[in-house]
Parts: C-alpha cells; sequence; structure tokens
C-alpha cells in the first residue's frame, strides 16, 4: 500500500512538472517569436491551472497528514477521513490505521479499568507512592484501614504514628515487615509488603498493608481455648482419682483392719501425684523452646543421620532418603533440626506400625528459594475430626503419647521463620517442613 501511494505521488509529481514545463516553454516560445497573441494567454491560463491545482493538491494532502498526525497525538480516535480529505487509498490507509490505534486504546482501557476496580476493591490496603511522597493510587481498604478518606501524601500517615511514614520509607523493595503501631488510638500489627516499578515519571513504590490484629486474636483466643479444654481435660483426669481416693482413704483411718487399703490408696495417689508434676514438666518444656543458632546444613547429611537413628529404634521399618539436588542445604539450628525430624519420623513410625510393608520416605527439593523437606509415611491416614488438633499442646490418640512432640516441632518451625504442614488420605499421611 505505502509503495503504491508513493508511486502515485511521484507520477503526479513528474506529470505536473512536465505539463508545467511545457506549458512554460510554449509561453516564452511564443511570447519570442510574437506570433499568436491568444496562444500565451491560452497558455497562461494553463500554466496558472496547473500551478494552482499543484498548490491546492499539496495543500490538500498536507491538511490531510496534519490532520492525521494531530488525531494520533491527542488520541482522537472518532475522526474519520473522506475522499473530499485526501485520495481514496490514502483515506482507506488512514481510516485502517485509526481503527487499530481505537482498538488498541479500547484494550488498555479495558485492562486499565479492570486493573482499577481489582486494586481498589482486594481485601488488602494499597497505595503507590512517588518519589515526592504523594500518592497515585490508593484503594478503599486502605482509606478504611487509616480512617483517612483523602489520603494523597505518605507524610499525612504521621496522623495515625508520628513514625510511620518514616518506618515505611525505611522499608526496602522485595521486603516484608511486621509492624506494631496504632490506628486512631487503637494498638495493631501490621504485615507491610513493599516493590517498586518503573513508572514514565521515575520510581513508584508500592505498599500493601495487612491489618493481622483480628486474625490473630482469633487465633490466639482459638489456641488458648483448645489448650485450656487439653489442660482442664488431663487435670480432670488426674485429679478426680486423687479426690475419690482420698475421701475413701479418710473414712477407713478409724478402721485399723483398712491399713492395707489405706496404704494402697495413698501410694495411688502419690503416683497419679507424680504423673501431675510430670505434665506440668511438659508444659514447661514447651514454654523453653530454645533460640536457634543457625548454620548452614547439609540436608541430604541430616536426613541419613535421622533415618539411621530411627531404624534402630524402629524394627521392621523402611526408611529412605532421596534429597534433589544432593548438595542442598538449608540455614537452621541442627540439633533443633533433628528434633524436628526425630518427632516426625517417629509419628510416621507408630502410624505404619499395623501395616504389613512398614515404609516411610524421606525426601527435600528446592521449591524457588524455598527448601521443603517432607517424611511421607503409608500408614492408614489422620482421621479428619484429629486433622485440626494434632498440633494442640497435650493432644494424643496414643495410650503412652505425651502429645508434645507435634507442638513443639512447630515452634521450633516457627522459630526458624519457616512452616509445618501436613497432607493425609487413605493411602498415608505427609509433613512437610517448609524454610523459607
Amino acid at each position: 500500500m505505502k509503495q503504491r501511494l508513493r508511486a502515485r505521488f511521484r507520477l503526479f509529481t513528474v506529470v505536473q512538472v512536465v505539463l508545467l514545463g511545457l506549458s512554460i516553454g510554449a509561453l516564452v516560445l511564443s511570447v519570442l517569436t510574437a506570433r499568436y497573441i491568444a496562444v500565451p494567454l491560452v497558455l497562461g491560463a494553463v500554466v496558472v491551472a496547473q500551478v494552482v491545482g499543484l498548490i491546492h493538491s499539496v495543500h490538500r494532502h498536507v491538511n490531510a497528514l496534519e490532520d492525521f498526525f494531530a488525531t494520533v497525538n491527542y488520541e482522537d480516535f472518532t475522526r474519520r477521513f473522506i475522499e473530499e480529505d485526501v485520495d481514496a487509498e490514502l483515506k482507506d490507509a488512514f481510516n485502517r490505521v485509526i481503527e487499530r490505534f481505537q482498538d488498541a486504546k479500547a484494550d488498555r482501557d479495558l485492562k486499565a479499568g479492570y486493573l482499577d476496580t481489582v486494586i481498589r476493591h482486594v481485601p488488602v490496603a494499597f497505595f503507590a507512592v512517588r518519589q515526592d511522597g504523594s500518592m497515585s493510587l490508593v484503594n478503599n481498604p486502605a482509606r478504611r484501614l487509616t480512617g483517612l478518606p483523602t489520603l494523597g501524601n505518605i507524610r499525612e500517615l504521621a496522623a495515625l504514628d508520628p513514625a510511620l511514614p518514616a518506618t515505611l520509607a525505611g522499608i526496602e523493595a522485595g521486603q516484608q515487615r511486621m509492624l506494631q503501631t496504632s490506628i486512631r488510638g487503637i494498638p495493631v500489627e501490621l504485615r507491610v509488603a513493599v516493590t517498586e516499578i518503573r513508572v514514565p515519571d521515575g520510581l513508584e513504590r508500592l505498599y500493601s498493608i495487612e491489618n493481622l490484629s483480628g486474625e490473630l486474636s482469633a487465633r490466639e483466643s482459638s489456641a488458648w481455648r483448645n489448650l485450656i479444654r487439653v489442660l482442664t481435660h488431663e487435670i480432670m483426669n488426674t485429679l478426680t482419682p486423687i479426690t475419690s481416693l482420698a475421701q475413701t482413704a479418710v473414712g477407713m483411718l478409724g478402721d485399723p483392719r483398712a491399713e492395707d487399703d489405706v496404704r494402697e490408696a495413698v501410694t495411688t495417689i502419690g503416683r497419679r501425684s507424680e504423673g501431675m508434676i510430670d505434665f506440668v514438666s511438659r508444659y514447661r518444656e514447651l514454654l523453653h523452646v530454645p533460640e536457634p543458632v543457625p548454620a548452614d546444613v547439609s540436608v541430604l547429611d541430616a536426613l541419613q543421620h535421622v533415618a539411621r537413628l530411627m531404624e534402630g529404634s524402629m524394627p521392621g521399618v523402611n526408611i529412605s532418603v532421596e534429597v534433589v539436588p544432593e548438595t542442598l542445604e538449608v540455614f537452621a539450628d541442627r540439633q533443633l533440626l533433628d528434633q524436628v525430624l526425630i518427632n516426625v519420623v517417629k509419628n510416621a513410625g507408630e502410624a505404619v506400625a499395623a501395616q504389613e510393608d512398614r515404609s516411610i520416605r524421606l525426601s527435600a527439593r528446592l521449591d524457588l528459594s524455598r527448601v521443603i523437606i517432607s517424611v511421607e509415611d503409608n500408614g492408614p491416614g489422620i482421621p479428619e475430626a484429629e486433622l485440626d488438633q494434632i498440633f494442640i499442646p497435650f493432644f494424643t490418640t496414643k495410650r503412652d503419647g505425651s502429645g508434645v512432640g507435634l507442638s513443639l516441632s512447630r515452634q521450633i518451625m516457627s522459630a526458624h521463620n519457616g512452616e509445618i504442614a501436613v497432607e493425609t488420605g487413605a493411602g498415608g499421611s505427609t509433613f512437610r517442613l517448609v524454610f523459607n
């Protein structure tokens, strides 16, 4: 198309120049020979007509080009060219270009509107801050969180906490930080994530802020309820028989023939009291998880060590180890890591105790920047009713179980800024240790 337009314009220009040249030559010849006086007049009129036509054509095309560039510059894609404006082929070319611009603008506006709607209505507070501190975007949850409906500059957050603007500005791009501050006099715990994007005017910092206070309070209340329920169960199981035996022993004190019964009752009371002391000791153990002293640990070496250790204490259980890559390392406290693995593998061994093929698989892999260690068993799985309680302190379904192992393991993983998760089904259970 462009080649045809150029060829037509060249041909038109050449014809105009040739005709103009012939006309000027004829006019000069007629003047010099002084013959046919009417001829100069006619040729003069032709020359004038050619010049006027050439000027009009050029002017029309220049105007059309100016209109086209103005349409693109101001994004006024409602403009349409007609044949009175320009040649038919050039008109069609201009209109097709404008239609493509119009489609691209409509698609861009649709995506921008969709993104703006999503950002403004996600439940997480979100705002974008320019380099001068002004905000280019503030969504509805950010206004609700701060209580500042006209929030336009990050410095305005000083009305909530004088140190908050500087604290937010001090968070490096790509980082997350937990902040304890107050909003309108109410203490809150915020999780703040920051990233940077490049825009035409420079860099903008994007902040996402989650208020965890309500969620943490709900989880804390739930944890306390579960803990109190377990403590009450354990204490009542111990105190009820002690109280009953004590009352029985008091009633038999005046009977010389009941000496043996009194001695047995007192002995039982002593044994149950020792059980209560042991229970309290295990509770104190949960409250004193040592602070990790992390170092680079070979995951393969740690898993092989635990496998050898546990195979010796669980005869008949086959423990396999697989680490990809074999050089995988984790930044953790080796002793605490061993403790977690021993607790989880011990539970897995108890789960497969009734199976004909008793096998446990220890594996580890690198998932993006996270190290994930898995402990899989082929046992019957964990009942759904117990799944939400297995990490509660002192919860156990085993006759001789303490209910401390998994709860302690979760605390150790939390101290490593990691987590422990479980998946279960009819084919067995998988515990995963995730190191972020």
